[in-house]
């Protein structure tokens, strides 16, 4: 009996300690992972570069660019969002997707196609929200860009 009650004692410890490892340790949804802050510092050079002033990234962005990477990912093909309704008040707003090996592959193939490369450089957007998700033996990238409203 003395085993049982150890036993189950030492089970519902670790249990204990894996839950607080898991939600007190675990990153808010919004939070970037590294890929993301490289990306990020990748668009705000490139603005500083042209004269732009950076980007202020926002929390509720970069939920609505994950989703959209996780999308990709999930399907394994590129494409774009077909609504904007789960990003709340702006008076512009933008995506860029990509795909590639590398943050810096992915940033170079944006900032090479017009399109793309307008949507960092533009002087109206000012909050920008991205997603980078690793699947298939590459990363998924979307760029959500936003001028509140």
């Amino acid at each position: 009996m003395r085993t049982i009650r150890f036993a189950l004692s030492s089970l519902l410890t670790a249990a204990a300690l894996v839950a607080s490892l898991t939600f007190v340790g675990a990153a808010p949804a919004s939070a970037a992972t590294a890929r993301e802050t490289r990306l990020i510092a990748k668009i705000n050079t490139a603005r500083a570069n042209h004269g732009l002033p950076p980007l202020r990234t926002n929390p509720e962005l970069m939920v609505v660019a994950r989703a959209h990477s996780r999308a990709m990912a999930g399907s394994q093909l590129l494409f774009h969002s077909t609504s904007y309704s789960t990003v709340c008040c702006w008076s512009a707003v933008a995506e860029n997707v990509a795909t590639g090996y590398s943050v810096a592959g992915a940033h170079r193939s944006l900032m090479r196609s017009a399109p793309h490369r307008a949507n960092i450089l533009s002087q109206r957007l000012r909050q920008v929200g991205v997603g980078v998700v690793f699947a298939g033996g590459r990363i998924w990238v979307t760029e959500v860009f936003r001028r509140p409203a």
